[in-house]
């Protein structure tokens, strides 16, 4: 299997997370609160998400202009790994969580950076 179908597999897990986290925001949008931009700050993570994986999804079809966004996108998802991490391990995010978002970014981070050092056309 060609190296950038790792980019399908990232385009597949943001739309993932961008449909969960929109559905899950208007369904408890009436049922719980928090901070006045609780909700706004749910929704734009949910087509932020979105559009990461709209131009996974479009790096795939042109693989030339990879360099250096993809870098950008695997930078991001090691983060999301490393945070997801450090909150579970400070008892502030639950282990479905850290395993859904945590790991699994973490997962197509090192895909991503798989794909950047050994797979990325030459220019």
């Amino acid at each position: 299997m060609p190296l950038n179908y790792v980019l399908i597999a990232g385009a597949a897990l943001n739309g993932y997370g961008a449909v969960n986290l929109f559905i899950s925001s208007l369904r408890g949008m009436h049922r719980v609160s928090g901070p006045d931009d609780y909700w706004q700050l749910r929704l734009f993570v949910s087509g932020t998400a979105l559009t990461f994986g709209l131009f996974y999804l479009y790096l795939f079809f042109k693989p030339e202009f990879v360099w250096p966004f993809l870098i950008f996108g695997a930078a991001l998802k090691s983060w999301a790994c490393v945070l997801s991490l450090a909150l579970y391990k400070a008892e502030k995010l639950s282990r479905k969580a850290m395993a859904e978002f945590g790991l699994s970014n973490g997962l197509v981070a090192g895909l991503f950076w798989l794909y950047l050092w050994y797979g990325f056309p030459a220019a």
